[in-house]
């Protein structure tokens, strides 16, 4: 039996592999061509929609809340061994016959491994699968035919509040002393943004020691005016500042450790009332570039699926 240390390496490795490149199994799953023919009646779309959910599901509402608890030194190895045991296989398992099968395969060999694994060799296994599982729940979003929303519109939404891109709005004091540089390729646009150590230091610590990274740029399917991209990170870092999203302001930027590790931008009015960590705040003079940068994320995501780059590097 191989140990945990050796299986983490091997995803971490998977997961660098797949930061720049669609995963082949993950194409041949939304193309139809991964094999075994689930889905009834020769459709593959029912496969393709509930295997997409249910790993969104479990890299940020399973996989991550065991990280959290492995690290966390309130648990035993023997329990967080019964916990991935208990609470993993119907997502990988399921998974893995949906066409990821070395998803399922990495997960299946952890449970093989962690009866006999002390705890901080769990907590880097569970950690090194939720990366992988979030690199590939990037690209499951990214090319997810969300344009099939033409079909589900509201009857009416009201018109936007345009007073909310004053910029005179926005809270004017410091809220750190570290910034960082957004860029996106190939769109020529780019961003300072000051981090908020004053109040998140550990948040910020854990994305300036990432950095630089690069990876695919996504948008908000829900939320509103807000784009996001899932980062290498995998933080557990405590977070003292949070904000209801749909209170923050123009040009804010969120950190979401819980549905992704993502690094998130609010260009736009947002409707979404739950708390987000606060990450930073976009330089008021480069303001003027994030409409239209939202706007051009909006149409890669949800319509031509050309792939944006976001770059992020400490100034």
């Amino acid at each position: 039996m191989t140990d945990v240390k050796t299986i983490a390496a091997a995803l971490d490795v998977e997961s660098a592999a797949i930061t720049s490149v669609e995963p082949e199994e993950w194409r041949l799953v939304r193309t139809g061509r991964h094999g075994d023919n689930a889905g009834s009646y020769g459709q593959y779309f029912g496969t393709y929609d509930i295997a997409a959910g249910m790993l969104r599901d479990y890299t940020g509402y399973t996989l991550y809340p065991l990280v959290r608890m492995a690290r966390s030194g309130k648990y035993t190895a023997a329990e967080m061994a019964q916990l991935f045991t208990e609470f993993d296989p119907a997502y990988s398992h399921y998974l893995g016959y949906s066409g990821l099968r070395k998803l399922g395969d990495f997960a299946e060999r952890l449970r093989e491994a962690f009866p006999t694994a002390g705890i901080e060799d769990i907590a880097t296994g569970l950690a090194a699968l939720n990366r992988y599982a979030n690199r590939l729940n990037a690209w499951n979003h990214h090319y997810f035919p969300w344009d099939l929303g033409d079909q589900f519109r509201y009857d009416s939404v009201p018109p936007e509040d345009r007073s909310y891109f004053d910029v005179s709005r926005i809270p004017s004091e410091a809220i750190g002393d570290a910034w960082i540089r957004m860029s996106w390729e190939p769109l020529g646009i780019s961003v300072k943004v000051q981090l908020a150590t004053f109040r998140n230091p550990e948040l910020c610590r854990d994305v300036l020691e990432a950095a630089p990274f690069r990876v695919p740029q996504s948008h908000a399917m829900v939320t509103g005016k807000s784009i996001y991209a899932w980062t290498p990170i995998l933080s557990t870092a405590p977070v003292a500042w949070r904000e209801v999203i749909r209170e923050a302001p123009f040009g804010r930027v969120r950190f979401s450790q819980n549905t992704g590790q993502k690094i998130i931008v609010q260009y736009g009015p947002t409707t979404e009332d739950l708390l987000a960590p606060v990450l930073g705040q976009i330089a008021v003079e480069d303001l003027g570039q994030i409409e239209r940068l939202g706007a051009a994320i909006w149409e890669s995501n949800y319509t031509t699926k050309d792939v944006v780059w976001l770059t992020v590097e400490r100034l």
